[in-house]
């Protein structure tokens, strides 16, 4: 019998909580939340695990930097993923790209003779409207992604949360 691509990826979650794996990693960029929160949904509902027992990590993508589409791109992954809070949200990489749209077709936003087009917003003002996700009590910490120690140690100046974690490739 043939499985979608999309049925495989739930599946494999599925599996993984059965293996006894709590903590959970994705992001808008890898296109499988809604894999991810399906099988964790599943398995939540069937009882074999609890919520407060997984650890789900999710990032903002970069076509997210303007402080005015933080809130929304945080809101899509968490119905994506089916849950009711994100045990960690963490700024993806510190370098902004124009937004052009929620489609996958513009994750990586081009001009016309292909170079990626880069927005003008600082990461310090993405992190500002990130610590506002915290009043929301939908993310329960925040963290980054990626960042070299310059741009660490000048969000800490200016960061009224401090980043968890600083998860890199």
């Amino acid at each position: 019998m043939f499985q979608s691509t999309e049925e495989v990826g739930v599946q494999a979650v599925k599996d993984a909580v059965d293996a006894g794996y709590r903590h959970f990693d994705t992001a808008y960029f890898y296109k499988n939340e809604k894999q991810v929160g399906d099988g964790l949904r599943a398995k939540i509902d069937e009882g074999v695990v609890k919520r407060e027992d997984l650890f789900v990590v999710t990032k903002l993508w970069n076509c997210f930097h303007d402080p005015a589409l933080v809130e929304t791109a945080f809101i899509k992954s968490l119905e994506k993923l089916n849950l009711d809070y994100i045990d960690l949200y963490l700024m993806h990489t510190p370098m902004g790209y124009e937004f052009r749209g929620y489609g996958d077709d513009d994750l990586f936003p081009t001009d016309k003779d292909g170079n990626l087009c880069f927005s003008d917003y600082d990461y310090i003002e993405t992190w500002k409207a990130m610590e506002k996700l915290m009043d929301t009590g939908k993310v329960k910490s925040l963290g980054i992604s990626n960042f070299n120690s310059s741009q660490i140690m000048r969000l800490m100046e200016h960061a009224n949360v401090m980043p968890v974690t600083n998860q890199v490739e």
